[in-house]
């Protein structure tokens, strides 16, 4: 059971379906972009949504890239590792930026956003929506970006770990693009990121770029149904299955579920008496960061012993820390193993909670197992 901040376990047609070869220039592909592409916008309230073939890392490097100037001004808000990549980012693009740097397990506040727009006058800033590496998210999202949208701020989010885990809309709220991977709360495999752009968002065609982080030309390929390049036909595929299963459970019922799993989940590991990174303002709905000290490698090992696999922390959290992937297919069956093993091993109560709102849709049982 993949319970690591993605990949994360997948429907049974989601599988089947990456297993399909085809003729990535053929009718029956370019119906699978149009598909696609129009579930995925509905998602994100976007005006488009490009497919790549890459990991979120890629979607975030086209988003920079294709979005952001050389020499512009940047403030980047940063407080993890996922935060500084995008950071390394923008500065590969040569833009001029400015570093808010939070504490890892902290998020950014109006107060933040109020003293680096004075501070800076930037004319892009950018947001981690949710911290892969610490298990926060900026759950005012929407209040957030409001504030910033009346300086008159283009909005850049990385939301990889966010989407379908917590609400984000581009054209309602003023976002002017955000990325996600299809490995996350999409619950697909490997292999496909996404690059959705608002109806405001200007992209342009780029000679100054890698082709392979030109948004414009994905956009451009996907008007009739194509990609520029030889796509992940497979993941492409199991990418499309994962988005009709979404719009059949309903995205706000997915981030309901998500948010219920993972209340029950910080709830039991606190009544343990576990630190836990992030707090009732901050806490992620698909990643939770518990310190564990000297118990992590032997929770982690002890585990996967009995066939489940949690994830150490990034960097310097990684010798006293463990990070729970709670997305996708999570669900109460999933919870109430990872607890009870967890309290066999580590010598603790537990006693199974049930919430109806931690549970799968019925049509998605027989879909899952492990």
């Amino acid at each position: 059971m993949l319970l690591i901040p993605g990949p994360v376990e997948v429907p049974h047609s989601v599988m089947k379906r990456a297993s399909e070869i085809g003729n990535h220039r053929s009718n029956e592909f370019r119906e699978a972009v149009y598909q696609l592409e129009s579930l995925m916008k509905e998602f994100f309230d976007s005006d488009r949504v490009a497919i790549l073939s890459g990991s979120g890392t890629l979607a975030v490097e086209t988003m920079i890239f294709s979005m952001v100037e050389p020499n512009e001004k940047v403030v980047s808000f940063t407080y993890g590792e996922f935060g500084n990549r995008m950071i390394d980012s923008l500065k590969r693009r040569k833009a001029k930026v400015y570093v808010v740097d939070k504490p890892f397990g902290e998020t950014v506040t109006i107060n933040d956003v109020d003293t680096a727009l004075d501070k800076y006058s930037p004319s892009t800033v950018t947001l981690v929506h949710n911290e892969t590496s610490t298990g926060v998210a900026i759950r005012n999202l929407r209040d957030l970006v409001g504030h910033i949208r009346k300086k008159g701020v283009k909005i850049l989010v990385d939301s990889v770990s966010g989407f379908a885990g917590h609400e984000i809309r581009l054209n309602e709220w003023g976002i002017d693009a955000a990325v996600t991977g299809s490995q996350k709360a999409l619950a697909s495999v490997p292999g496909i990121s996404f690059v959705a752009v608002s109806k405001k968002a200007e992209v342009k065609q780029r000679d100054d770029i890698p082709v392979y982080t030109d948004l414009s030309n994905y956009l451009r390929f996907q008007d009739r149904g194509e990609n520029p390049f030889t796509p992940a036909v497979g993941p492409l595929f199991a990418s499309l299955r994962a988005a009709e299963i979404l719009k059949d459970e309903g995205i706000e019922n997915r981030i309901r579920r998500h948010e219920a799993c993972m209340k029950i989940t910080r709830s039991q590991f606190k009544s343990w008496g576990y630190k836990l990174i992030g707090d009732e303002e901050d806490f992620s709905n698909t990643v939770l960061a518990v310190e564990t000290g000297n118990f992590t490698d032997e929770i982690i090992s002890k585990l996967k012993e009995r066939n489940i696999e949690i994830a150490r922390g990034m960097r310097n959290m990684a010798r006293n820390t463990v990070r729970l992937g709670l997305m996708g297919m999570v669900n109460n069956d999933m919870i109430d193993v990872l607890l009870s093993s967890w309290a066999e091993i580590a010598g603790l109560k537990y006693e199974k909670v049930h919430d109806i709102y931690c549970e799968l849709p019925e049509f998605l049982k027989s879909e899952i197992s492990w």
